[in-house]
């Protein structure tokens, strides 16, 4: 390449336009940069301690921020997301009649609606997000606590895209120490200081949210903007933070930190009431409701700002709340010392490292007792498997309580929710508390009183509130530390003003992004315009009204609720998914591979290596079949006998997209399905088999049955895939008018027996004549990946645990099929099925 390429050629043809880093971020300085710039305020901290001097000892510390309306302007003036912004609020719904609500976005939830403005206001809902984070790696004591800020006009998809900036750094908190105040009273004037901080940083949108603001918005029309404080996202500490109480208070309602293992289904805190109490604490007056309640003698941040009620504002937090409290930090731990007989822990960690494996799903090889680094993946991946870990191990009444937990678990995630989801999650949560009593007859609990499974009830009225909870994650806000705080102090000196570089940087960083955006649009200019295919993706029609009473109800096109499956021929393409929806290779829903990985095996090496024992006779089957659908030939077709040495090529792999079902996702995931032998490495290392198990149909069910909502598991099956492969080489494809790969599954036996204790499907090997039931069928009736879970009882038996995949094979063992693999499957087996 060196020869092809010389390197004098790089030299004379790029001519760079600065010679050193120096001039280059000399240049980066000159571009065009953003409304809002940074400044920095200074708070000076007198403590109580006495210094040598004798003089109170005092603390001088730095709030770095940006004028918080500039940021708002920038974000609605921005053309970029003039697709992506709405500036009324909506009501949907998923039926004709009007009686299925829909709640997905901001504008699509009641807080939106109670908002009572003058006529022509546009609303602005700020969405804000702090939390604090460690910038030293190894050694060290920096740390950041970033404020970032976007807007509920922004569709949740867009605003949770790191690379869409949607979402912008508002300012940097002062990380104080405060070692001139005492220990008693450091708590107190940090709550005291984080306070004042947040009411400078925001003090711009005080005026703003009562009077409005004319902006230009993205669209080219001139409205008036009264940017209000909606959401804020903050883990447990923060918010009690925000909402000025102790943290074994609810930082949202008055209920007494002894009463919140109960529903207690209490009202919110008043925000004017809750002002007036702190009011009267500052005046060395303690209303009784100032010790109920846990409140802080403070001066809130939010207590003028207009149409905030910051304890409506403080939203659901999935992360801390549901996967790392609620079931990692207790639920966990309670089922595992549940289990009677030894140690449950053992018992558990057999399980998992048991478990048949799947593309989607972490192995834990050495069980999950073991784990001491915890993350987001961990704990989810721990969920998909966890209650067909636990059933037969422990009291019925302790699986109950683990699938009402995971249920409410899974329907929190919904980015798509109606009333019957919303129906679905308040009875999730309703059935764990009346299974919770458990746990305190086996003496595991005397109380339920901690702040996150409280936080639980929550969740239903802030969804109705200010749309879907997956929205309004904390996963967001620690990804952008990557962008906004790890990666700028990285590029600093890490020394005592390396807030300060770290804001330059961002600044530099910017403005090469709107730089880069520029050109890319000024390129668009000198392409034809391309018209966007308007079909709509889903036979659901929603409708809605918008904030406009003078207009009528309209169809809006969404993603499809139901999600249905995919099979050769029956796609339907939309312009707003992934970029692979308008590939021609998914036409017939499926891909594989272009050259198959084994071109040529003949019959005998496919059946010892891919244990596809009754491949010969079940192929005949199908061709057999097949050929009394065709119109009939002359001379007509006759279905010769494979011989041993018959060849054919095989695959690996194929690949299915999964249906677009809003509440998961608006793109259409893409679905892995395997069929590889074991194989034998160097050193005696055996690679072992990965052959997916699949829900295909049903081989007893009539060709080209139809997808019914009302049971969305009709005609499917499960079954597992032995081998991928195209039609022998000795028949004729064309003349057999066989278009597509074909598939040897095994199957299982048909979905009929629910466990009622997990309310999952238990499925068992299918046989006919004390044989697996086999058959071949075209690829393109597979309709997704699945996975089971061995059903192990009371004690799982060694055999069943040593046989790792191979155990789907023992076809005296039932299985259950898992809802919680993904959400996909989520929505399939439990919202629709009902199961």
């Amino acid at each position: 390449m060196a020869g092809r390429f010389p390197s004098w050629q790089t030299h004379t043809r790029t001519h760079p336009s600065f010679r050193s880093n120096y001039l280059f971020y000399k240049m980066v300085d000159k571009l065009p940069g953003g409304l809002a710039s940074w400044k920095v305020e200074v708070f000076d901290a007198v403590g109580d301690e006495m210094g040598e001097d004798g003089k109170p000892k005092r603390e001088r510390v730095e709030l770095w921020k940006r004028d918080a309306l500039d940021c708002v302007r920038e974000l609605l003036e921005n053309p970029l997301f003039r697709d992506h912004i709405r500036y009324a609020p909506e009501k949907q719904y998923a039926d004709h009649e009007g009686k299925s609500r829909v709640y997905d976005n901001m504008w699509t939830g009641n807080w939106w609606w109670d908002i009572q403005l003058p006529n022509g206001a546009t609303i602005a809902p700020v969405i804000l997000a702090s939390d604090k984070t460690t910038l030293s790696r190894m050694s060290g004591d920096k740390s950041a606590w970033p404020v970032y800020l976007t807007l509920g006009n922004f569709d949740q998809n867009t605003r949770r895209k790191p690379s869409s900036h949607a979402t912008v750094l508002l300012g940097y908190l002062p990380v104080a120490k405060l070692e001139c105040f005492s220990e008693k009273k450091r708590a107190l004037e940090g709550y005291r200081l984080f306070h004042q901080c947040m009411r400078a940083l925001l003090e711009p949108l005080m005026a703003a949210g009562r009077d409005g603001v004319m902006m230009t918005c993205a669209d080219g029309f001139i409205r008036r903007v009264y940017p209000i404080i909606a959401a804020y996202i903050a883990d447990h500490p923060e918010q009690c933070l925000i909402s000025a109480c102790q943290e074994n208070y609810c930082p949202k309602c008055p209920v007494r930190p002894d009463k919140r293992g109960e529903p207690s289904l209490s009202a919110l805190k008043d925000p004017a009431r809750v002002s007036e109490i702190l009011n009267s604490a500052a005046r060395d007056e303690r209303p009784a409701e100032f010790s109920q309640w846990g409140l802080r003698a403070v001066e809130p941040f939010w207590k003028d700002f207009p149409h905030c009620n910051i304890f409506a504002a403080l939203t659901p937090d999935i992360l801390h709340q549901l996967h790392k409290g609620v079931f990692k930090d207790h639920l966990v731990s309670w089922a595992t010392k549940a289990i009677p007989d030894g140690d449950g822990a053992d018992e558990i960690d057999k399980r998992f490292m048991a478990m048949p494996r799947h593309s989607d799903l972490r192995h834990f090889k050495k069980g999950i007792s073991l784990v001491s680094q915890w993350t987001g993946t961990e704990y989810k991946n721990m969920e998909k498997v966890f209650l067909g870990a636990i059933a037969g191990a422990a009291d019925e009444r302790v699986t109950r309580a683990v699938r009402a937990v995971l249920d409410f678990i899974y329907y929190a995630h919904f980015e798509t929710h109606t009333n019957a989801s919303l129906n679905a999650l308040h009875k999730a949560w309703s059935d764990f508390h009346m299974h919770k009593t458990v746990f305190v007859e086996l003496e595991i609990r005397t109380h339920f009183n901690f702040p996150k499974g409280h936080s639980m009830e929550h969740y239903e009225l802030g969804i109705r509130a200010v749309g879907a909870a997956a929205g309004f994650s904390t996963e967001h806000p620690e990804r952008l530390h990557i962008d906004f705080a790890k990666l700028a102090y990285g590029a600093s000196n890490k020394q005592l003003t390396y807030v300060k570089q770290m804001t330059r940087w961002l600044d530099r960083h910017e403005a090469v992004h709107r730089f880069a955006a520029y050109v890319d649009w000024q390129a668009t200019l000198d392409r034809p315009t391309q018209l966007r295919s308007e079909s709509s993706p889903s036979p659901v029609s929603l409708w809605e009204a918008t904030g406009d009473s003078s207009q009528e109800p309209r169809a809006v096109n969404v993603a499809q609720l139901p999600g249905a499956r995919t099979v050769a021929g029956a796609e339907s393409d939309s312009s707003d998914s992934d970029s692979e929806e308008t590939d021609e290779s998914w036409a017939r829903g499926y891909r594989v591979a272009k050259t198959p990985a084994y071109p040529s095996l003949t019959v005998t090496q496919v059946i010892a290596n891919h244990g596809a024992k009754d491949l010969v006779p079940a192929l005949s089957t199908f061709l057999i079949k097949h050929v009394s659908t065709q119109p009939p030939q002359n001379p007509p077709i006759t279905i010769t006998p494979l011989s041993a040495q018959s060849r054919m090529a095989v695959y690996k792999q194929m690949k299915v997209r999964l249906p677009l079902v809003s509440q998961v996702s608006p793109l259409r995931p893409v679905d892995i399905i395997h069929a590889c032998p074991a194989r034998n490495l160097p050193l005696g290392v055996v690679v072992p088999s990965k052959l997916s198990t699949v829900l295909a149909q049903d081989p007893g069910q009539p060709a080209g049955f139809a997808f019914d909502k009302a049971n969305p598991l009709k005609g499917l099956r499960v079954a597992r895939v032995r081998v991928i492969f195209q039609l022998p080489f000795s028949y004729n494809m064309a003349r057999l008018n066989i278009t597509e790969p074909l598939a040897y599954l095994e199957w299982f036996t048909p979905f009929r027996t629910v466990d009622s204790a997990t309310g999952m499907y238990i499925v068992s090997a299918s046989t006919r004549q004390h044989r697996r039931f086999s058959s071949v069928i075209p690829i393109s009736l597979i309709s997704r990946s699945c996975h089971l879970i061995p059903r192990w009882g009371k004690h799982a038996e060694h055999h069943v645990l040593a046989a790792g995949d191979d155990v789907l094979d023992d076809p005296a063992l039932k299985f259950f099929v898992n809802p919680y693999l993904r959400h996909h499957d989520f929505v399939l087996f439990r919202l629709l099925d009902g199961k």
